[in-house]
């Protein structure tokens, strides 16, 4: 018995590592990263000779730009905004780019370093002067909430409405794989908790049996945070090959991928397993010995 109450308190003590890691995980942004600094350097140095803009200035091809004294929008071929521009110009110009204007290059996309999560999406400060401008006077925020609910996307300027449309259904696939993402995740990290009461509740009481519960619910919980890990990673691929690429896609010189806070979701995956897998197992195990020790007594009698 000494040998199974060690057995659990080792489960356990994973089990417990398992839950920190996970809701470490839940609760930071370092889920996915992009660097963009390659491709400023890129676009500052090839900038002038393709004809694109030179020392990131704010693009605003085919974009409104509101006129002084008049009220109604036009749309008209401009020349770049620098950040140093009026602030009201600079604010019309930055919502239009977030309404998905018509970009005509991949230098006259504003990519800024980004790192997100389950919950915000947030800009690196210090990384590039340009949206350190922007955040610090108020036209950008920092970091935006990740959308669980659907709401009907404005309509696009100079897009056809098909593709709008086509916009519309990957955001609504897109907002199922978050639900999924959040939602079991949230569940494994429930029925961990419940399997580590079962482990303690093993000390006291039935330790076979409530150690056998407690190693099911742990490898339960591993099942959730598979689904979850799992679905979140097609998630980022669905997003990045959304239509259209102008859009969603990223530069081959963007660097991106998938930072730590998911490892320590993966870290949490792989206690979770073992632990249940050494509560479950270790019971039949025990018996068995016991029945093998039994039945060589017998034949010996």
């Amino acid at each position: 018995m000494e040998k199974q109450a060690l057995i659990t308190a080792v489960s356990l003590s994973m089990s417990v590592c398992s839950l920190i890691l996970l809701v470490t995980a839940i609760f930071t942004d370092h889920w996915y990263e992009t660097d963009t600094r390659k491709h400023k350097e890129q676009c500052e140095l090839h900038g002038a000779d393709s004809n694109e803009h030179k020392s990131r200035l704010m693009p605003v091809y085919h974009l409104p730009l509101r006129e002084s004294g008049d009220p109604p929008r036009r749309f008209s071929l401009l020349s770049p905004i620098s950040i140093g521009s009026r602030e009201d110009d600079l604010l019309e110009n930055w919502r239009s780019i977030l309404g998905l204007g018509v970009l005509e290059s991949e230098c006259a996309r504003p990519l800024f370093s980004t790192y997100s999560g389950l919950w915000r999406k947030c800009y690196y400060l210090g990384i590039d002067q340009d949206i350190d401008n922007l955040i610090s006077k108020g036209i950008a925020q920092r970091c935006t909430s990740v959308k669980y609910h659907f709401s009907q996307p404005l309509r696009l300027r100079n897009i056809p409405f098909n593709l709008t449309k086509t916009i519309q259904q990957d955001e609504w696939h897109l907002l199922h794989l978050r639900r999924i993402t959040a939602g079991f995740l949230g569940m494994a990290a429930a029925v961990l908790v419940c399997g580590c009461i079962v482990a303690v509740v093993s000390f006291f009481w039935e330790e076979s049996l409530t150690q056998h519960v407690s190693g099911l619910l742990f490898l339960m919980a591993g099942i959730f945070c598979t689904i979850s890990l799992c679905t979140y990673a097609a998630s980022i691929t669905y997003n990045l090959n959304r239509s259209p690429p102008f859009i969603y896609g990223l530069p081959g010189d963007v660097e991106h991928g998938y930072s730590w806070s998911i490892f320590c979701a993966w870290c949490s995956l792989g206690l979770t397993v073992a632990s249940g897998c050494l509560c479950t197992t270790y019971p039949f195990i025990s018996r068995t010995k016991i029945i093998y020790g039994k039945t060589t007594r017998d034949s010996c009698v």
